[in-house]
């Protein structure tokens, strides 16, 4: 609901911000090539190692980097389109027979982590389609609602 649209519109800014930082790092990069190739022009030793540093050196790390962090942010908002083509119907079937971990239902239907089976199974609580319990071990359970069962088949999705 509220929820899956905010949660779209957060991954969608991701990948573009993503996008432009494997773009401005890829340019910074060639710039940084081209620098190199310029400052094998100049004819003082100093000016050589200055430039390399400043116009080759600098631009080419500053370059790497951006398009690093720039595909992790692409990989991440993927990551939470998955996330979101996950139906509520599948969540909570992933519940049945008594409830599961996070990790559990992750594992079920082949979510990219635990964390982001519990974003999902926390907007069913939010909800009221499935109750969080805690094990004496501290463990988090996501239950369905036997009470509710009925309604929440009718009204899934």
């Amino acid at each position: 609901m509220g929820t899956h649209s905010t949660s779209t519109g957060r991954s969608g800014r991701r990948s573009l911000v993503g996008n432009t930082l494997v773009t401005v790092g890829a340019l910074s990069s060639a710039f940084g090539a081209v620098g190199w190739l310029s400052a094998l022009r100049s004819p003082s030793i100093l000016t050589i190692v200055l430039g390399f540093v400043l116009y080759g050196l600098l631009p080419l790390v500053v370059g790497v980097a951006f398009v690093w962090r720039g595909l992790g942010m692409i990989e991440e908002a993927e990551a939470a389109r998955r996330v979101d083509a996950v139906g509520r119907a599948a969540l909570l079937e992933a519940l049945r027979g008594g409830g599961a971990t996070a990790r559990e239902v992750a594992t079920k239907l082949s979510l990219p982590s635990a964390r982001d089976a519990e974003r999902a199974l926390d907007g069913l609580v939010r909800d009221d389609l499935a109750k969080l319990d805690v094990t004496d071990d501290g463990e988090l359970v996501y239950r369905r609602d036997p009470e509710t069962l009925l309604l929440q088949d009718r009204d899934v999705n």
